[in-house]
């Protein structure tokens, strides 16, 4: 089995960036459905793991090559910590036109993330999945708050709560299959995608050797 993270000298960031979005989705759903009031308890949560974990894994990405992941975490991350920030007293504003505009960007945060789950259909099921949920809670979340629908909140939230279960799997699974060397938990890839991701993998092994010999023959 190709092990990416170890024959390039740095480990992949996938994982990480799967389980700070798979806790944050789940509890942002968990709290459209039962606590939409009362975020306070997921403010901190969604700064740490949505936010900061998540633009690690996202910027560890770039490095690693992989701009799909790398997008995305950047992107979601982002967003979770801008959630998290605009509930808070310093920096949110409590007012009906505050509220509108963080439905805006719900909304706005949504269609990127459509066309994110576009783009992944090149990626593993899972994680297609992850973003094909992720999207319709925003949008649903982003309408709600427009029109004052509990119904689509809990909707939203449903949609957040399998998108978080089904990014805790896929992390779980990038993680296992890193450690056994071996596809022993699915993920839903392709044939021709996992041909495709072990050619690139390989051409970023290459360039990555041949880099360092050109740095080894410039300072010998």
């Amino acid at each position: 089995m190709l092990r990416p993270g170890r024959d390039k000298g740095f480990a992949t960031p996938i994982p990480l960036g799967l389980a700070g979005l798979a806790t944050s989705t789940f509890l942002m759903g968990v709290a459209m459905i039962f606590s939409p009031a009362s975020m306070e308890p997921y403010l901190t949560q969604a700064i740490m793991f949505g936010g900061l974990a998540e633009i690690l894994a996202g910027m560890w990405a770039f490095a690693y090559g992989d701009p799909m992941a790398a997008t995305s975490f950047t992107f979601l991350g982002s967003f979770f910590g801008w959630w998290a920030l605009a509930q808070t007293p310093l920096f949110g504003a409590h007012t009906a036109a505050a509220a509108n505009g963080m439905a805006l960007v719900f909304i706005v945060s949504g269609v990127v993330t459509l066309y994110l789950w576009i783009a992944s259909f090149y990626e593993s099921a899972a994680f297609n999945l992850v973003l094909l949920f992720l999207w319709i809670c925003m949008g649903l979340a982003g309408i709600a708050m427009f029109a004052g629908s509990t119904v689509l909140a809990v909707l939203g939230g449903i949609s957040g709560v399998i998108s978080g279960l089904i990014g805790a799997y896929a992390s779980f699974a990038d993680v296992y299959n890193a450690t056994s060397l071996q596809e022993v938990v699915p993920i839903g890839e392709s044939k021709t995608v996992r041909e495709r991701v072990e050619q690139d993998e390989h051409e970023r092994i290459r360039r990555l050797h041949a880099t360092d010999g050109e740095t080894h023959r410039m300072s010998a």
